[in-house]
């Protein structure tokens, strides 16, 4: 919950991209395409990439379907091949997987990058690229702001006169609505009108925002603004990105009395921030004008604690402020300040939280010796924003400062209990059984891939076996998924194991079979997940030496035969 009406929430603002950056691509693990292990070398995807354009090349085949199965495992080798005989776009796939090669903008990325910087390279494209998208049409914004006089509420509770009868007045002092729209005309160039009307102590005001804004080759920006009715204004902002850690801001105001017949407020600002550190940002602020100041300050950030420093000088304001937010990951976030002006201490502190997948809440209480005792609640749904300030007392009295702590508490332990979490639970198990539905038809397709992929290794499989001959390796039978391992032979869950005993022997060459990948078996050509969720097995029965063996493989170890490890089990029968 935020610390003032102009909270922006941006320490949640990679929700979106979390729930996408680590969600499983729909594609094979392209290692397992390959039969390699992640750390394989040049020589070791090249080799692998080879032998299995030979086994699938469509000219083994002389029926017709048969040639365009082969020829889709053909292009499955060669796709998995070009990302990972390239080690730029091999390090991408290592990092975020093949949805991180669909993102525009990766020429940017070299191969010294860390992990750590791609990933970072990616959540910015992936911002830009969602943006662009939710920007193709037109997007509404709106606010909501209301102040709410409960001084004679507490100023009654507080009084010593026992006989007056206990009717306080609640006022409404303040109510504004905002409502505008972004209207993208360009991919850099966005209009936006705002209208806004707003009533205070029964007086009403109205105005009308037009701009205009720009984003420049090299992603510095300007903006023009309109602003008629209430206070005649004209402005331009300007940012700029001067270095990797120097940024620069600029705006010029002019104001213009009612009509617009003459200029009244020249108005300037600057300011520029400093990356000083990885966690460590500068700023400097100068504004010329009636209000004019000068400001400077330090923000540290290291992702769980964030702290914030800054002294104003200036004609009007004149304070020193110190900042904090704690965040307890997937809970909330714990918000302090205090400022000290010439007439005294500022104190604000609160707590905001996601309350739902769109929605945050906020709650700020806010104490001073010049205004007393302030609550500001606010809500925010996607794009809408509603805010209420309830003025508790004009004087620090504890029966206030209490409620004003307490009671908001109160309030989201109730509504928690009764409308958020049975929302929350309703959505999770939506989102469930989509998940399941998803997964139910991924693994019908999976499946029918798989046996795509059998039917056109069978023709060879005979094949092979005749150049292994009698001596050589044969496997006489392999099953994939939930096996026991006490009896992998029996068959009680017949249905949640499927035959592999094909796509292993079509890998077999010169007496061996090796597959070095660590992923899941689920992901190796011929193969599919009849268990989706639960732990999978492999065993195989193989004659080597006129000899039959058996061996139980668990689903991310690699595949040696014939088997002179320890990692596995191998019995002669």
């Amino acid at each position: 919950m935020a610390s003032g009406d102009d909270e922006n929430y941006e320490e949640n603002s990679s929700d979106f991209f979390s729930d996408e950056l680590y969600s499983p691509d729909s594609e094979r693990d392209l290692y397992a395409v390959l039969h390699i292990n992640k750390d394989a070398d040049v020589t070791t995807i090249q080799q692998a990439y080879r032998r299995l354009t030979l086994l699938y090349h469509p000219d083994k085949h002389t029926d017709p379907r048969n040639k365009q199965l082969a020829m889709d495992l053909f292009i499955q080798v060669k796709k998995a091949y070009d990302v990972l005989n390239d080690p730029q776009k091999r390090a991408i796939y290592d990092v975020v997987g093949m949805k991180g090669l669909k993102a525009e903008g990766w020429e940017v990325v070299s191969r010294t990058k860390t992990a750590r910087e791609i990933l970072e390279e990616y959540e910015r494209l992936a911002k830009e690229r969602e943006e662009r998208r939710f920007n193709q049409i037109t997007n509404p914004n709106g606010s909501v702001h209301m102040t709410v006089n409960l001084t004679d509420v507490f100023d009654q509770m507080n009084s010593s006169d026992e006989d007056s009868e206990f009717s306080p007045v609640i006022e409404m002092t303040e109510f504004t609505v905002a409502q505008g729209i972004d209207i993208p005309l360009t991919s850099q160039d966005t209009a936006n009108i705002t209208a806004v009307v707003s009533t205070r102590n029964g007086r009403g005001t109205g105005s009308f925002t037009t701009s205009f804004r720009r984003v420049l080759a090299d992603l510095s920006w300007f903006r023009i603004d309109l602003n008629f009715g209430h206070n005649n204004l004209a402005a331009f902002r300007y940012f700029r990105r001067l270095t990797q850690k120097l940024h620069a801001n600029m705006a010029a105001t002019i104001g213009l009395a009612d009509g617009g017949s003459a200029i009244i407020t020249p108005g300037f600002i600057f300011s520029i921030t400093y990356q000083l550190s990885h966690h460590l940002t500068s700023s400097l602020e100068w504004k010329t004008g009636a209000d004019s100041f000068m400001k400077g300050g330090l923000h540290y950030d290291n992702q769980k604690l964030a702290v914030s420093g800054a002294v104003q000088l200036g004609l009007v304001n004149t304070f020193g402020a110190i900042d904090s937010v704690y965040r307890v990951p997937n809970v909330c976030n714990l918000r302090c300040s205090l400022k000290l002006f010439v007439f005294g201490p500022w104190i604000e502190y609160g707590i905001d939280r996601q309350l739902t997948k769109y929605t945050h809440g906020s709650a700020t209480v806010a104490i001073s010796s010049r205004m007393g005792v302030l609550l500001r609640l606010k809500f925010m749904r996607g794009s809408q924003a509603f805010t209420f300030p309830l003025q508790l007392s004009t004087d620090i009295i504890p029966s206030a400062v209490f409620y004003a702590t307490a009671a908001p508490v109160l309030a989201y332990f109730i509504l928690d209990r009764l409308i958020i979490r049975p929302f929350t639970r309703s959505e999770e198990e939506r989102e469930q059984k989509k998940r399941e539905n998803e997964a139910r038809e991924k693994q019908t397709e999976r499946r029918r891939e798989a046996m795509n992929a059998q039917e056109v290794l069978r023709s060879l499989v005979e094949q092979i076996k005749d150049r292994e001959g009698s001596q050589g390796l044969i496997i006489l039978e392999a099953r994939y998924g939930q096996l026991s391992s006490s009896s992998p032979t029996a068959h009680e869950n017949s249905i949640k194991i499927i035959d592999v005993t094909v796509p292993l022997q079509a890998l077999v060459k010169d007496s061996s079979l090796k597959i070095g990948t660590t992923v899941s078996k689920s992901n190796l050509t011929g193969f599919y997940d009849p268990c989706i969720g639960e732990e999978k097995s492999l065993f195989i029965k193989y004659s080597f030496g006129s000899q039959i063996h058996t061996v139980l493989y668990k689903d991310v170890d690699p595949i040696v035969l014939p088997n002179r490890g320890n990692k596995s089990t191998d019995l002669l029968l």
